[in-house]
């Protein structure tokens, strides 16, 4: 037993709780939702996932709620850091790696509610084998349809649907380091492409298939870039306490986009010199 595990409980998050929250943060049965989660941020809450992602679809009946389910392990192993793979073990890793499978292929590193979000029955999920959305609602299907594994955080994908849908990002308990909408202003400023790959299911066997990306967070300052956005756009972003640590926000997904690809399009520039 661990000390954390023998902390007592101090604060207790219900159901009650959590729609009560969802109303002060402003979303409404017909709002698309881009929902980050945390779920320490809340204390304990009795059904944990269930009960958050319950409480959401309620609040969200009419609506849309997605959530990332990148699988950060699907990439080439010869790029990795956190661990690295040891060479002479490079090969074996990418030729024992199992085809992406919305269905089957779990997402890693992310956390225990996008989890449980993804592996729930009528969640739809798109096709990138290493940075796809899941989505539950009105337009579920048509936000998870992509044509292109190329720039998955691009025009073609399901971020640049949910502008369109005008969509919220939902902090619940998380900063803007968390913040996915942010790669699509990223994706779409210009920056260089290069190749990545990973492996899809071609004739029923895993095939390693190559795609473009463009870097994503080379400064690692999308809390910067946040407090920045708060400030230039309050009217955005809507704040409410969550405990004594922790903030929930919902902000205004377009507003967030538009300014993340001024500013990164002057950092760009500043950067190379121009």
């Amino acid at each position: 037993m661990t000390n954390w595990q023998e902390r007592e409980i101090t604060r207790v998050t219900t159901a009650t709780d959590l729609y009560d929250l969802f109303d002060r943060l402003g979303l409404r049965a017909t709002d698309s939702c881009l929902v980050h989660t945390s779920l320490s941020a809340f204390g304990y809450i009795p059904g944990g996932e269930q009960t958050l992602v319950t409480a959401l679809k309620t609040t969200l009946s009419q609506g849309n709620i997605v959530m990332p389910a990148q699988s950060a392990d699907y990439t080439d192993p010869r790029e990795w850091l956190y661990p690295p793979v040891r060479q002479d073990l490079q090969a074996k890793v990418m030729a024992g790696m199992p085809a992406y499978d919305r269905t089957l292929t779990p997402c890693h590193f992310i956390g225990i509610t996008p989890e449980y979000f993804r592996a729930l029955p009528d969640t739809q999920r798109s096709g990138h084998p290493t940075c796809s959305m899941t989505a539950w609602g009105r337009n579920a299907a048509q936000i998870c349809a992509t044509s292109t594994l190329d720039l998955p955080f691009g025009a073609q994908g399901p971020l640049q649907k949910l502008y369109d849908l005008n969509a919220k990002v939902v902090c619940l308990g998380t900063d803007f380091e968390t913040a996915t909408a942010i790669h699509l202003a990223e994706s779409t400023i210009g920056r260089p492409v290069f190749e990545e790959q990973a492996p899809i299911s071609v004739a029923g066997k895993p095939q390693w298939r190559s795609y473009q990306m463009v870097e994503l967070e080379p400064y690692d300052d999308f809390n910067a870039m946040g407090a920045a956005f708060c400030q230039a756009h309050p009217e955005q972003v809507i704040q409410q306490p969550l405990g004594q640590h922790h903030q929930a926000r919902a902000i205004g997904m377009r507003a967030l986009v538009d300014f993340a690809r001024a500013y990164y399009r002057a950092k760009d520039r500043r950067e190379m010199g121009h």
